[in-house]
């Protein structure tokens, strides 16, 4: 069944001792507003967690963006093990009816004009469910040691090689994301694909951050507003997120007070609120629960 309303989204975790996401064109540094001391996280980071997570539990077959046998794959590749067809792309994988895709028209042999006639040609689909990039609630610290040593001989010296690894201490990053029910049409996004989405992305940032510079990646709150008015999106909701450093260099959680009485408010009465808190959360997700939220993780979704 397809949507018939929009959904906005609030989804926070925290990073400790890690790299959030690096930027590959500054030695792979934690993205960071320098004046602010702000973290950032790209959609991009958000989206392959959630792709990883679907890869590892069903394989390849359900997820358009993604690499085989290790190896990245173009456009024109990947749609070759869909039988050259863009609507069995669009019935198979949750990310394009998610997030969009471009998919390419494979090119005609005969016809007129010529042989590459249609050679070139493209659909895109604007995905219905959009992210923002993520950001930090207050002040980050990158950590002080950066170095790293590798046991691996330099190719000329013969020496043990010296990197960098590039970490913050904590970050309590925020996303916010849309839901348009009407752009889903066009994509044939359905209920049980947003219901998958609540269930698997906080099972992805556990999962998929288990890695070297990831692993330290947990999360704290998962909100999905489902309005009732179908015409109605109140904008992002991490300006209703109250949050104040205790201390000057936060580390932790207990460095940070957090209120989420503003949100609550603005959420009452305006629809359907899903939820699901870590337990160290359960005390500043209080005045949510006072909504009586349905509680995640759905349990009568299957997938695929």
């Amino acid at each position: 069944m397809s949507p018939k309303t929009n959904s906005e989204y609030l989804i926070i975790y925290e990073v400790k001792n890690a790299n959030p996401n690096g930027d590959p064109d500054d030695e792979n540094r934690p993205r960071m507003d320098p004046k602010t001391k702000t973290n950032y996280v790209s959609d991009v980071r958000l989206k392959r967690f959630f792709r990883d997570y679907v890869i590892m539990k069903h394989g390849i077959d359900y997820v358009w963006v993604t690499k085989v046998d290790g190896k990245h794959k173009d456009a024109t590749e990947r749609l070759e093990m869909f039988g050259n067809d863009p609507s069995k792309v669009l019935s198979s994988c949750i990310d394009v009816r998610l997030f969009g895709a471009t998919i390419p028209k494979k090119g005609k042999s005969k016809g007129k004009g010529s042989e590459d006639e249609g050679k070139g040609e493209s659909i895109s689909y604007t995905g219905p469910l959009q992210l923002t990039w993520g950001y930090s609630l207050h002040k980050v610290d990158l950590m002080d040691t950066r170095s790293i040593t590798s046991l691996f001989s330099g190719r000329d010296t013969g020496a043990g090689n010296i990197g960098k690894d590039y970490r913050v201490y904590y970050s309590l990053i925020a996303f916010y994301g849309a839901f348009s029910w009407r752009r889903g049409k066009e994509t044939m996004v359905t209920e049980k694909d947003l219901k998958v989405f609540d269930n698997y992305l906080w099972e992805a940032i556990m999962e998929e951050s288990v890695t070297r510079s990831k692993i330290g990646h947990y999360p704290l709150l998962y909100l999905r507003l489902e309005h009732k008015d179908p015409d109605t999106l109140l904008g992002d909701l991490r300006r209703f997120v109250k949050v104040t450093q205790k201390k000057e260099n936060v580390r932790g959680l207990d460095d940070l007070s957090i209120d989420l009485s503003v949100l609550a408010n603005k959420l009452k009465d305006k629809g359907t609120v899903y939820l699901r808190c870590a337990e160290e959360f359960s005390e500043i997700c209080k005045p949510l629960i006072g909504l009586n939220p349905t509680q995640l993780p759905h349990k009568d979704v299957k997938f695929p």
